[in-house]
């Protein structure tokens, strides 16, 4: 058969021409002309060529049909024109893909599932890299032509950095030539990139070379070129990977979830999302916007939750100014309970900052600052901070302990919020502070369980109040709590209320109250007369029903109802007082009536 071959129209042409030594026909020049090898179109653009060239084959009759195809074809990603392959000497760099590979191997990528997309790209790699490029501004590749044999000349390393195109090359050629010329082409932007890794660990410096750096950190989309160029460039001159670890993140899109553009009017201008809500609030969403690797949606929403968590720790912060103190007093439980998640929210930050999962650690902190610290600790706290003695002192300390370790976690997230907290605590940047320690011996299950105990009892006899109709602050007649704890000011402070501490379970005595018709029951049976049984039900003594039912006289008829017509409302007494009961887990909370 008969195929039609050309230098070069796309890789095909090139696979082939390499693999059967085909002459090289350069058609077309550097500024998309035809040159003389193309006869009576020299001179004429690729798309004037084709049109004269069909015209004439209409012309001569060759052309027996013509109809469209359609056909995949590099187009330019900014002006749409097609691209045509030039056939221009270039620069190579040999690629030992194998070499790639195990150096990649050697290297953790997080996520993990990343090292795939290296892998693939180097297992179908056809080409050695080409590090020449036709472009004004680059670094340029040193070294020369001689103008009468045509050897190249390459500047030996004693003699960079130069430009040959402005310094002439120092020694005569073997053919005798001292003239030259420069190379006048680049080098790729991935040359200089790749050398970044050497470079910042000390490369050719006076420094001691710290290779492999500990993290590359960069986006997905470059994993072919920059972290492909520099695991060659590393591997090429010192036998080594060039970091431990490469963080691949994903790329920011749209909120209409599609890449930003100009011509979809998607995008976001950082500035008017730093000027509206303020870099820290930015930053959040950036934080727990997605896992590492994936793309994330940008969203107003989430900027604006971001603002609102830093109008809550800015809250939290002006409450504990005036009332802490790094001066140690005995703790009590409250205190312990938070101490002991405070360390274990510092052990979960620390393992998950060690695992690159950004996004959970914000959320865990966010979380203990919003529901553990602000919601429950200091609402518990509150009555011994306005105190004095030893539980105000305890209280002080563990609220700056706890502020202290926040703005510590919250420093790599939100920089200019935490320096600005961490301003009132020390006269030292909270970046030169080392990252917080977990203390094990303050995290205890069973700590956190009383402290836990303690909480839930506080919500119960809150949640009392508000379905009574009664403020926070009103005092209870008296609140009795049978449970394992042995101390409860925080709770008494809380409800602004005595408590009294009791083991064991209550001594209750029930008492009916009233009866509560069943409506549904009543008119199925008695239709028309229902109303009036209810009446009487409402007006009856509720003890005449202690055996399960209860006998009324209707109209001269004597009328004996069961216990599926009413309900016997009742009411608890403890010691001939009435009370309410709430119950909590184990506990028994008792709340005297007034």
């Amino acid at each position: 058969g008969v195929v039609m071959i050309c230098t070069f129209g796309d890789k095909q042409d090139v696979r082939w021409w390499v693999e059967h030594s085909l002459p090289l026909r350069k058609a077309i020049d550097k500024t998309g002309k035809m040159t003389d090898i193309a006869g009576k179109y020299a001179g004429m653009s690729t798309n004037e060529c084709k049109k004269a060239i069909i015209e004439d084959m209409k012309t001569t009759g060759i052309l027996y049909k013509q109809e469209k195809l359609d056909q995949n074809v590099g187009l330019c990603w900014r002006c749409k024109t097609a691209i045509e392959i030039l056939s221009e000497r270039q620069w190579f760099v040999k690629i030992i893909s194998q070499d790639i590979l195990n150096t990649a191997n050697e290297v953790t990528w997080v996520p993990d599932y990343m090292k795939v997309r290296l892998e693939n790209w180097t297992g179908t790699m056809e080409w050695d890299w080409c590090i020449s490029r036709q472009r004004i501004f680059a670094t340029p590749i040193p070294a020369w032509y001689c103008a009468k044999c045509g050897k190249t000349k390459v500047a030996k390393e004693e003699w960079l950095p130069l430009d040959p195109t402005q310094k002439k090359h120092p020694e005569a050629c073997e053919c005798g030539s001292t003239e030259f010329r420069g190379e006048v082409d680049v080098l790729d932007t991935w040359m200089d990139s790749s050398i970044s890794a050497l470079h910042v660990s000390g490369w050719l410096s006076d420094h001691p070379l710290l290779l492999p750096a500990q993290l590359r950190p960069q986006g997905y989309d470059i994993i072919r070129t920059w972290a492909f160029y520099t695991i060659l460039r590393s591997k090429a001159l010192l036998d080594t990977k060039p970091w431990d670890t490469i963080l691949l993140n994903g790329m920011v899109l749209g909120e209409d979830g599609h890449k930003m553009s100009k011509s979809r009017n998607n995008f976001i201008v950082p500035e008017e999302v730093i000027k509206k809500n303020g870099a820290d609030a930015f930053r959040q969403w950036a934080a727990i916007g997605g896992t590492t690797g994936s793309d994330i949606i940008f969203s107003w929403k989430d900027v604006v939750a971001g603002s609102r968590f830093l109008q809550k720790l800015w809250s939290i912060v002006r409450f504990s100014m005036p009332h802490i103190s790094d001066e140690p007093a005995p703790f009590t439980p409250i205190d312990l309970w938070l101490l002991s998640k405070l360390n274990r929210l510092v052990k979960e930050c620390t393992e998950k900052m060690d695992a690159y999962q950004f996004d959970e650690t914000f959320k865990a902190i966010r979380g203990f600052a919003w529901e553990i610290l602000a919601d429950n600790y200091i609402e518990l706290a509150k009555s011994r901070l306005y105190g004095d003695g030893d539980g105000k002192r305890a209280a002080q300390y563990t609220l700056f302990v706890a502020i202290d370790t926040l703005s510590r976690l919250l420093a790599p997230f939100l920089p200019y919020f935490s320096e600005e907290i961490y301003s009132h605590l020390k006269h030292v940047s909270v970046h030169l502070a080392q990252w917080p320690q977990v203390d094990e011996s303050l995290i205890d299950a069973g700590t956190e369980a009383t402290g836990e105990l303690i909480k839930e009892i506080t919500a119960a006899i809150r949640r009392y109040k508000s379905e009574h109709g009664m403020a926070l602050n009103a005092q209870l007649a008296g609140i009795e709590i049978y449970s394992s704890l042995e101390e409860a000011s925080d709770i008494a402070g809380a409800a602004n209320s005595e408590v009294r501490l009791k083991t064991g379970t209550p001594d209750f005595e029930t008492v009916p109250t009233a009866l509560k018709p069943n409506m549904k029951v009543l008119g199925k049976t008695y239709r028309s007369r229902a109303k009036q049984i209810a009446e009487a039900l409402i007006s009856a003594d509720p003890k005449l029903a202690a055996s399960g039912s209860i006998e009324l006289t209707m109209d001269s008829e004597d009328l004996t109802l069961d216990s599926s017509c009413f309900t016997v409302e009742k009411e608890r007494l403890l010691k001939g007082k009435a009370v309410d009961v709430l119950e909590v887990g184990s506990a028994v909370i008792v709340i005297t009536r007034k």
